[in-house]
């Protein structure tokens, strides 16, 4: 069955030729995974407006084993840089400039963010926000995101979809979204925006994006754009079902195992979309009943402890990125034996809890 980089490599017709499809825009926001911080300026900064934005053409980019690989790694590095050099290489993608590259990582302020724009024709922006990264503080935002609101993420975002309004022309229209966490950023710009805004907004996409703490999609702001938002989520989905999600969810077939299905690598493609499966995975309902059964158990000032009391587990290891530790194993174990020491008998045996849980189902998977 074929997958992006399968649709990468066959698909030859230009965006002039053949329109932007949802797939596309899968491709772009795993796009927004590569390290873009060594060749494009950022233009982050804490007043307003962001730093002046540079541009690069896919076609100008040098080969990836010309360029040092550096930057926050995630779970899909290597096959994120083949798809780079495939995509430099393809009539479809090789004439998109990237413009407006913004990335703020801070553990003080507890933000991990970035978004891009991908330029496909004279008049449609595809506007990509980078999900989680390897970063702890990155993935600590995503657990936030059950008890706060908005996360710094959230706000960042809005931000700099507003700037975009300023910054590119009037004429110009605009496609959003992003994998994972950056989903949910591409749903809540989407929704916080000005109507001027919103009505040059053609369509957002959340790629297994995670939900809101809070009915979002019931206010009125949202109605305004709900009709052009694709909530779209592998066929075992747990990322993309936690919290309230978008109404309209539309399931990806995919074979992997159930966490692997969060890889865009994984989801099946016909000929010009996505192959859709009628209903969720039975199985992953089991999990998501079974998780948003403890969250409900837990209030958000109990989410937010237990939060802390994970990000300090994790980081007591010494090291700041989950794919890149900077210590051996034995070492880490030891550093979180130390940490769990100073969590009271009740916390500690709710993490045992959810870890045995997540066990289970492992299990059960691979038996189905």
């Amino acid at each position: 069955m074929r997958n992006i980089m399968d649709f990468i490599k066959e698909e030859q017709r230009t965006f002039d030729e053949f329109p932007f499809t949802p797939v596309d825009a899968l491709i772009f926001s795993e796009a927004t995974y590569f390290q873009w911080e060594y060749i494009l300026q950022n233009i982050w900064s804490a007043e307003w407006p962001y730093k002046n934005s540079d541009s690069l053409f896919l076609s100008d980019m040098p080969a990836t084993q010309d360029m040092p690989v550096f930057g926050q790694y995630t779970a899909d590095t290597p096959k994120n840089i083949k798809m780079i050099d495939a995509m430099r290489l393809s009539p479809r993608y090789c004439n998109v400039s990237i413009s407006h590259f913004c990335a703020r990582t801070d553990e003080n302020e507890q933000i991990q963010f970035a978004a891009m724009c991908f330029h496909l024709t004279d008049t449609l922006v595809y506007v990509a926000f980078r999900g989680t990264d390897g970063t702890w503080i990155g993935w600590k935002e995503d657990f936030q995101l059950s008890y706060r609101y908005p996360v710094p993420a959230q706000k960042e975002a809005e931000r700099y979809l507003a700037y975009l309004a300023r910054e590119l022309a009037p004429e110009l229209t605009f496609a959003i979204g992003g994998h994972s966490k950056g989903g949910n950023l591409a749903i809540y710009a989407a929704t916080g925006c000005v109507d001027a805004l919103k009505s040059r907004i053609q369509n957002v996409y959340s790629f297994d994006g995670p939900g809101f703490s809070f009915h979002l999609h019931d206010t009125d702001e949202y109605k305004k754009i709900e009709d052009r938002v694709a909530h779209i989520v592998p066929q075992s989905s747990l990322v993309g079902m936690l919290l309230t999600s978008a109404p309209g969810t539309k399931y990806v077939s995919n074979r992997s195992l159930w966490l692997m299905q969060h890889s865009p690598f994984t989801w099946e493609i016909g000929e010009n979309d996505f192959i859709f499966k009628p209903n969720l995975d039975k199985s992953a309902c089991v999990r998501i009943a079974a998780i948003h059964s403890w969250l409900d158990d837990l209030s958000y000032e109990e989410r937010e402890n237990f939060t802390e009391m994970l990000y300090k587990i994790a980081t007591a290891s010494g090291a700041t990125n989950i794919f890149q530790p900077k210590v051996g194993l034995t070492q880490r174990m030891a550093y979180i034996i130390d940490a769990t020491k100073a969590i009271d008998s009740k916390a500690r045996s709710k993490i045992i809890e959810t870890i045995k849980l997540l066990f289970l189902m492992t299990i059960q998977q691979r038996r189905l």
